[in-house]
């Protein structure tokens, strides 16, 4: 009898945009990314959707998606981002939530709370917008309600089970150390079974509750196992016969442990399911298929914390890690404490009962009386889905005449619905996770509850609602001086650009350097809307508004950048200097830069100048040392470089014919270049790899398309330039092994498999 086996990756990251642009300020990461998504999406949600198998030579055996055989949570604010930044990916996870809908009739995918925020802390019309908001994201982007909920930390009480239940949700997932009893029996410290399902109570219902194996969680996570997947599958074996009667092993983790936190995480999962797949001891299923086949038969007590507030995986208090100094905590100096945590959460709560009052209010007034506020809150998950625009669901609704809603009251309507997502946004769990209010999670939810408080002060004359959340975040301490508390860093957050300024400022630099490949439209949330000598127009498209600001541009002749804009609504005016770029955007001005200041030259010069190229590599090898400290050499490895990306910027030079005439000028660069002038060079060649894989996932990869990339590969390879072909070989496997037809001849896939390092036994 084969024991099933269910392995779950909780996949998450919290919401990390400015909330007014829309856009993720540059982070420092360990991949210099400069963004924590891209880093993690790098180096674990990728890779695990195209995880590699190697043969015992290191070459590629099998291509596996990995989501198609574990089950996993994905938060729907990261998934929001993939829609923009990856939307590849999101087709990979509905092709793994088909598969196991085909394979098992239930989805391997599980709901997860919206923006992660802890349940059992939050009020009753909070809990169901967030499950509500959750479902409605899962249900457009899979086609079909969620039968599992992933709940941030696992974090529960009984009325959560209630809201759960009234949502139509049937299982979670839990810690076994958040039961205390099952069938009335005190467990008495010990972990509830992991073998099987337990229906769990609210006050008026129940759901189910699936408990995850806590040695092999842990050993997952903090043991190593997934360095040896031969050792990991010998250790399920055992556990297996060690059992009378096997029904389930499961485990849940942090899907980042597979690739990110744990290196080759991703090929080490690839590598245990293909060995369970060949046996006879494991078949892959998940919670729901479990559910219709063995059914429940016990009852599992949960515990409800040291004050009574609920459960949760990751404090061993109950919820205290979210709302107290109750001792758990992530990194830090031994002397810290997290006092702050408290204050914090005090400022959020006073914050979000004057929101809810406002909100209340004003849609109340506008809207037609069969309307509630809690229903138009809830029913904007269609919005952040990506389901309709915020224009046209604002738009849907009637006024309290019964007459379409004016200009003036969308835009109330629109900027309400923003405050009060930000306002929820500010309770992600991340900001009282670790160790310091200082921290990039904390300051975040910050930023969030700022944004809420100057949205919801258009309609409150009675009271500064910011001041009143500065002064109340001032007792949350921070355990570095240096950073002073919490009003501190709420006062570095607010800064003395607007936004719309920002954006103006991006569209009217753009205008002026950019060539028209360049040419932008859209920086974040905002559109640009027109464009003339003296303003500019934007629409933000969170609540609808369109700001006209005039300008002047007052630099100095020196070239210090100094536009002084002039709101034509309010008549303020704000300077936006060099020091007011942000460094993302310094990026794209630098890229615009370098596409305007290029270095085209005829073909008798290239010729000439690649002849000098190789005169000079007479020194490199006469004395290297003194040649790569030499002036002349730099200078004119940054030429070269300016003209080698000139050059490759017509595709038709991408052809080995046509780049003879620069592979001296790339050699000169790779000895006298800096190591960035070598990089940017191999990203030239990475772009037409990725190029070449983005014909054969649209299946227009051609046997003359394929002849020019093994030339053109041999060729760079053979100037010791590797481009990363990764996604090249994504693209391509499907094609090498059948899976999608092409009209390639056979004798050209052969070359392809040799040169893209696939293993040769199913070609």
């Amino acid at each position: 009898m084969k024991t099933s086996l269910i392995i779950h990756g909780h996949f998450y990251q919290p919401p990390r945009e400015n909330p007014y642009t829309g856009i993720i300020p540059y982070q420092e990461t360990p991949g210099n990314c400069g963004n924590w998504n891209e880093e993690i999406y790098r180096t674990c949600y990728l890779p695990n959707a195209y995880s590699r198998y190697l043969d015992f030579t290191g070459k590629i055996e099998e291509i596996v998606n990995n989501y198609c055989y574990i089950s996993s949570n994905f938060g729907p604010t990261l998934l929001k981002w993939m829609d923009d930044a990856h939307p590849e990916f999101i087709k990979k996870l509905r092709e793994a939530d088909n598969e196991s809908l085909e394979r098992t009739g239930h989805s391997n995918i599980l709901a997860q709370c919206y923006n992660h925020t802890i349940l059992p802390l939050e009020n009753r019309r909070t809990k169901e917008t967030e499950v509500k908001w959750a479902i409605e994201d899962y249900t457009y982007r899979f086609g079909h309600k969620p039968e599992g909920f992933w709940l941030a930390e696992c974090a529960i009480d009984k009325a959560t089970i209630d809201v759960l239940s009234e949502n139509g949700i049937t299982y979670v997932v839990l810690s076994p150390w958040q039961a205390v009893a099952i069938d009335s029996v005190p467990l008495k410290g010990a972990p509830a079974p992991c073998d099987r399902p337990f229906y769990i109570e609210g006050n008026n219902s129940r759901i189910v509750a699936f408990f995850y194996d806590p040695d092999l969680a842990s050993g997952i996570s903090f043991g190593h196992l997934l360095r040896d997947a031969d050792a990991l599958y010998e250790k399920l074996v055992e556990m297996k016969e060690e059992r009378k009667d096997p029904a389930l092993i499961n485990w849940a983790t942090d899907g980042e442990i597979y690739g990110h936190h744990e290196a080759f995480g991703d090929m080490a999962l690839a590598a245990l399911i293909k060995k369970a797949l060949a046996s006879d001891d494991f078949e892959f299923t998940n919670y729901g298929a479990f559910l219709e086949k063995h059914g429940v038969k016990e009852t599992a007590e949960l515990s409800n914390g040291d004050d009574g507030r609920g459960s949760s995986w990751s404090c061993s208090h109950g919820v205290g890690r979210w709302y107290r100094d109750c001792g758990c905590h992530t990194g830090g100096d031994d002397s810290w404490n997290q006092k702050w945590r408290t204050p914090m959460r005090q400022a959020f709560n006073k914050l979000e009962k004057k929101a809810r009052r406002v909100f209340d209010a004003e849609v109340e007034k506008i809207l037609d009386p069969n309307v509630s506020p809690d229903s138009f809150l809830e029913g904007f998950g269609k919005v952040l889905s990506g389901r309709i625009t915020v224009a046209s669901y604002v738009k849907s609704f009637k006024s309290a005449t019964g007459m379409n809603l004016t200009n003036s009251e969308s835009i109330i309507l629109a900027e309400l619905l923003d405050a009060m997502k930000n306002c929820m946004f500010s309770y992600t769990s991340c900001g009282w996770f670790f160790n310091d209010i200082s921290g990039i999670e904390p300051s975040q939810c910050i930023q969030y509850a700022i944004c809420c408080a100057n949205r919801i002060q258009n309609f409150v004359s009675t009271e500064n609602i910011l001041m009143s959340l500065l002064r109340d975040l001032s007792e949350a301490q921070s355990n570095i001086p240096s950073f002073g508390t919490g009003e501190d860093i709420a006062r570095k957050l607010i800064g003395t650009v607007p936004p719309e300024v920002e954006a103006c400022a991006y569209f009217l630099i753009n205008s002026r350097i950019a060539d028209k490949e360049y040419e932008k439209k859209r920086y974040g949330l905002f559109k640009l809307v027109s464009l003339n000598k003296s303003s500019v127009t934007v629409k933000d498209t969170l609540i609808l508004d369109e700001i006209t600001y005039t300008y002047e541009d007052v630099s100095s002749q020196a070239g210090t950048l100094s536009l002084v804009f002039r709101s034509k609504k309010t008549g303020y005016s704000y300077t936006f200097s060099s020091n007011s770029i942000p460094r993302l955007m310094s990026y794209d001005i630098r890229k615009w830069l370098n596409s305007s200041v290029s270095m085209r030259v005829s073909e008798d010069r290239l010729l000439k100048l690649s002849s000098d190229a190789q005169k000079f590599m007479f020194l490199f090898s006469s004395d290297s040392s003194k040649a790569s400290n030499d002036m002349i050499s730099s200078e004119n490895a940054a030429v070269y470089v300016k003209i080698i990306k000139s050059y490759l910027r017509n595709p038709d030079n991408m052809k080995v014919e046509n780049l003879k005439n620069i592979w001296p000028l790339i050699s000169f660069v790779k000895v006298a270049g800096r190591i960035s002038d070598v990089m940017s060079i191999k990203n030239l060649f990475d772009r037409q790899m990725n190029y070449y894989a983005e014909l054969a996932s649209r299946s227009l990869l051609t046997e003359k398309n394929a002849l020019d990339l093994i030339t053109v590969l041999s060729s760079i390879r053979s100037e010791e330039i590797h481009p990363d072909i990764t996604l090249l070989q994504n693209e391509i496997y499907p094609v090498l092994t059948g899976k999608k037809e092409t009209k390639i001849s056979k004798e050209t896939l052969l070359q392809l498999r040799k040169d893209l390092n696939f293993t040769y036994w199913w070609c």
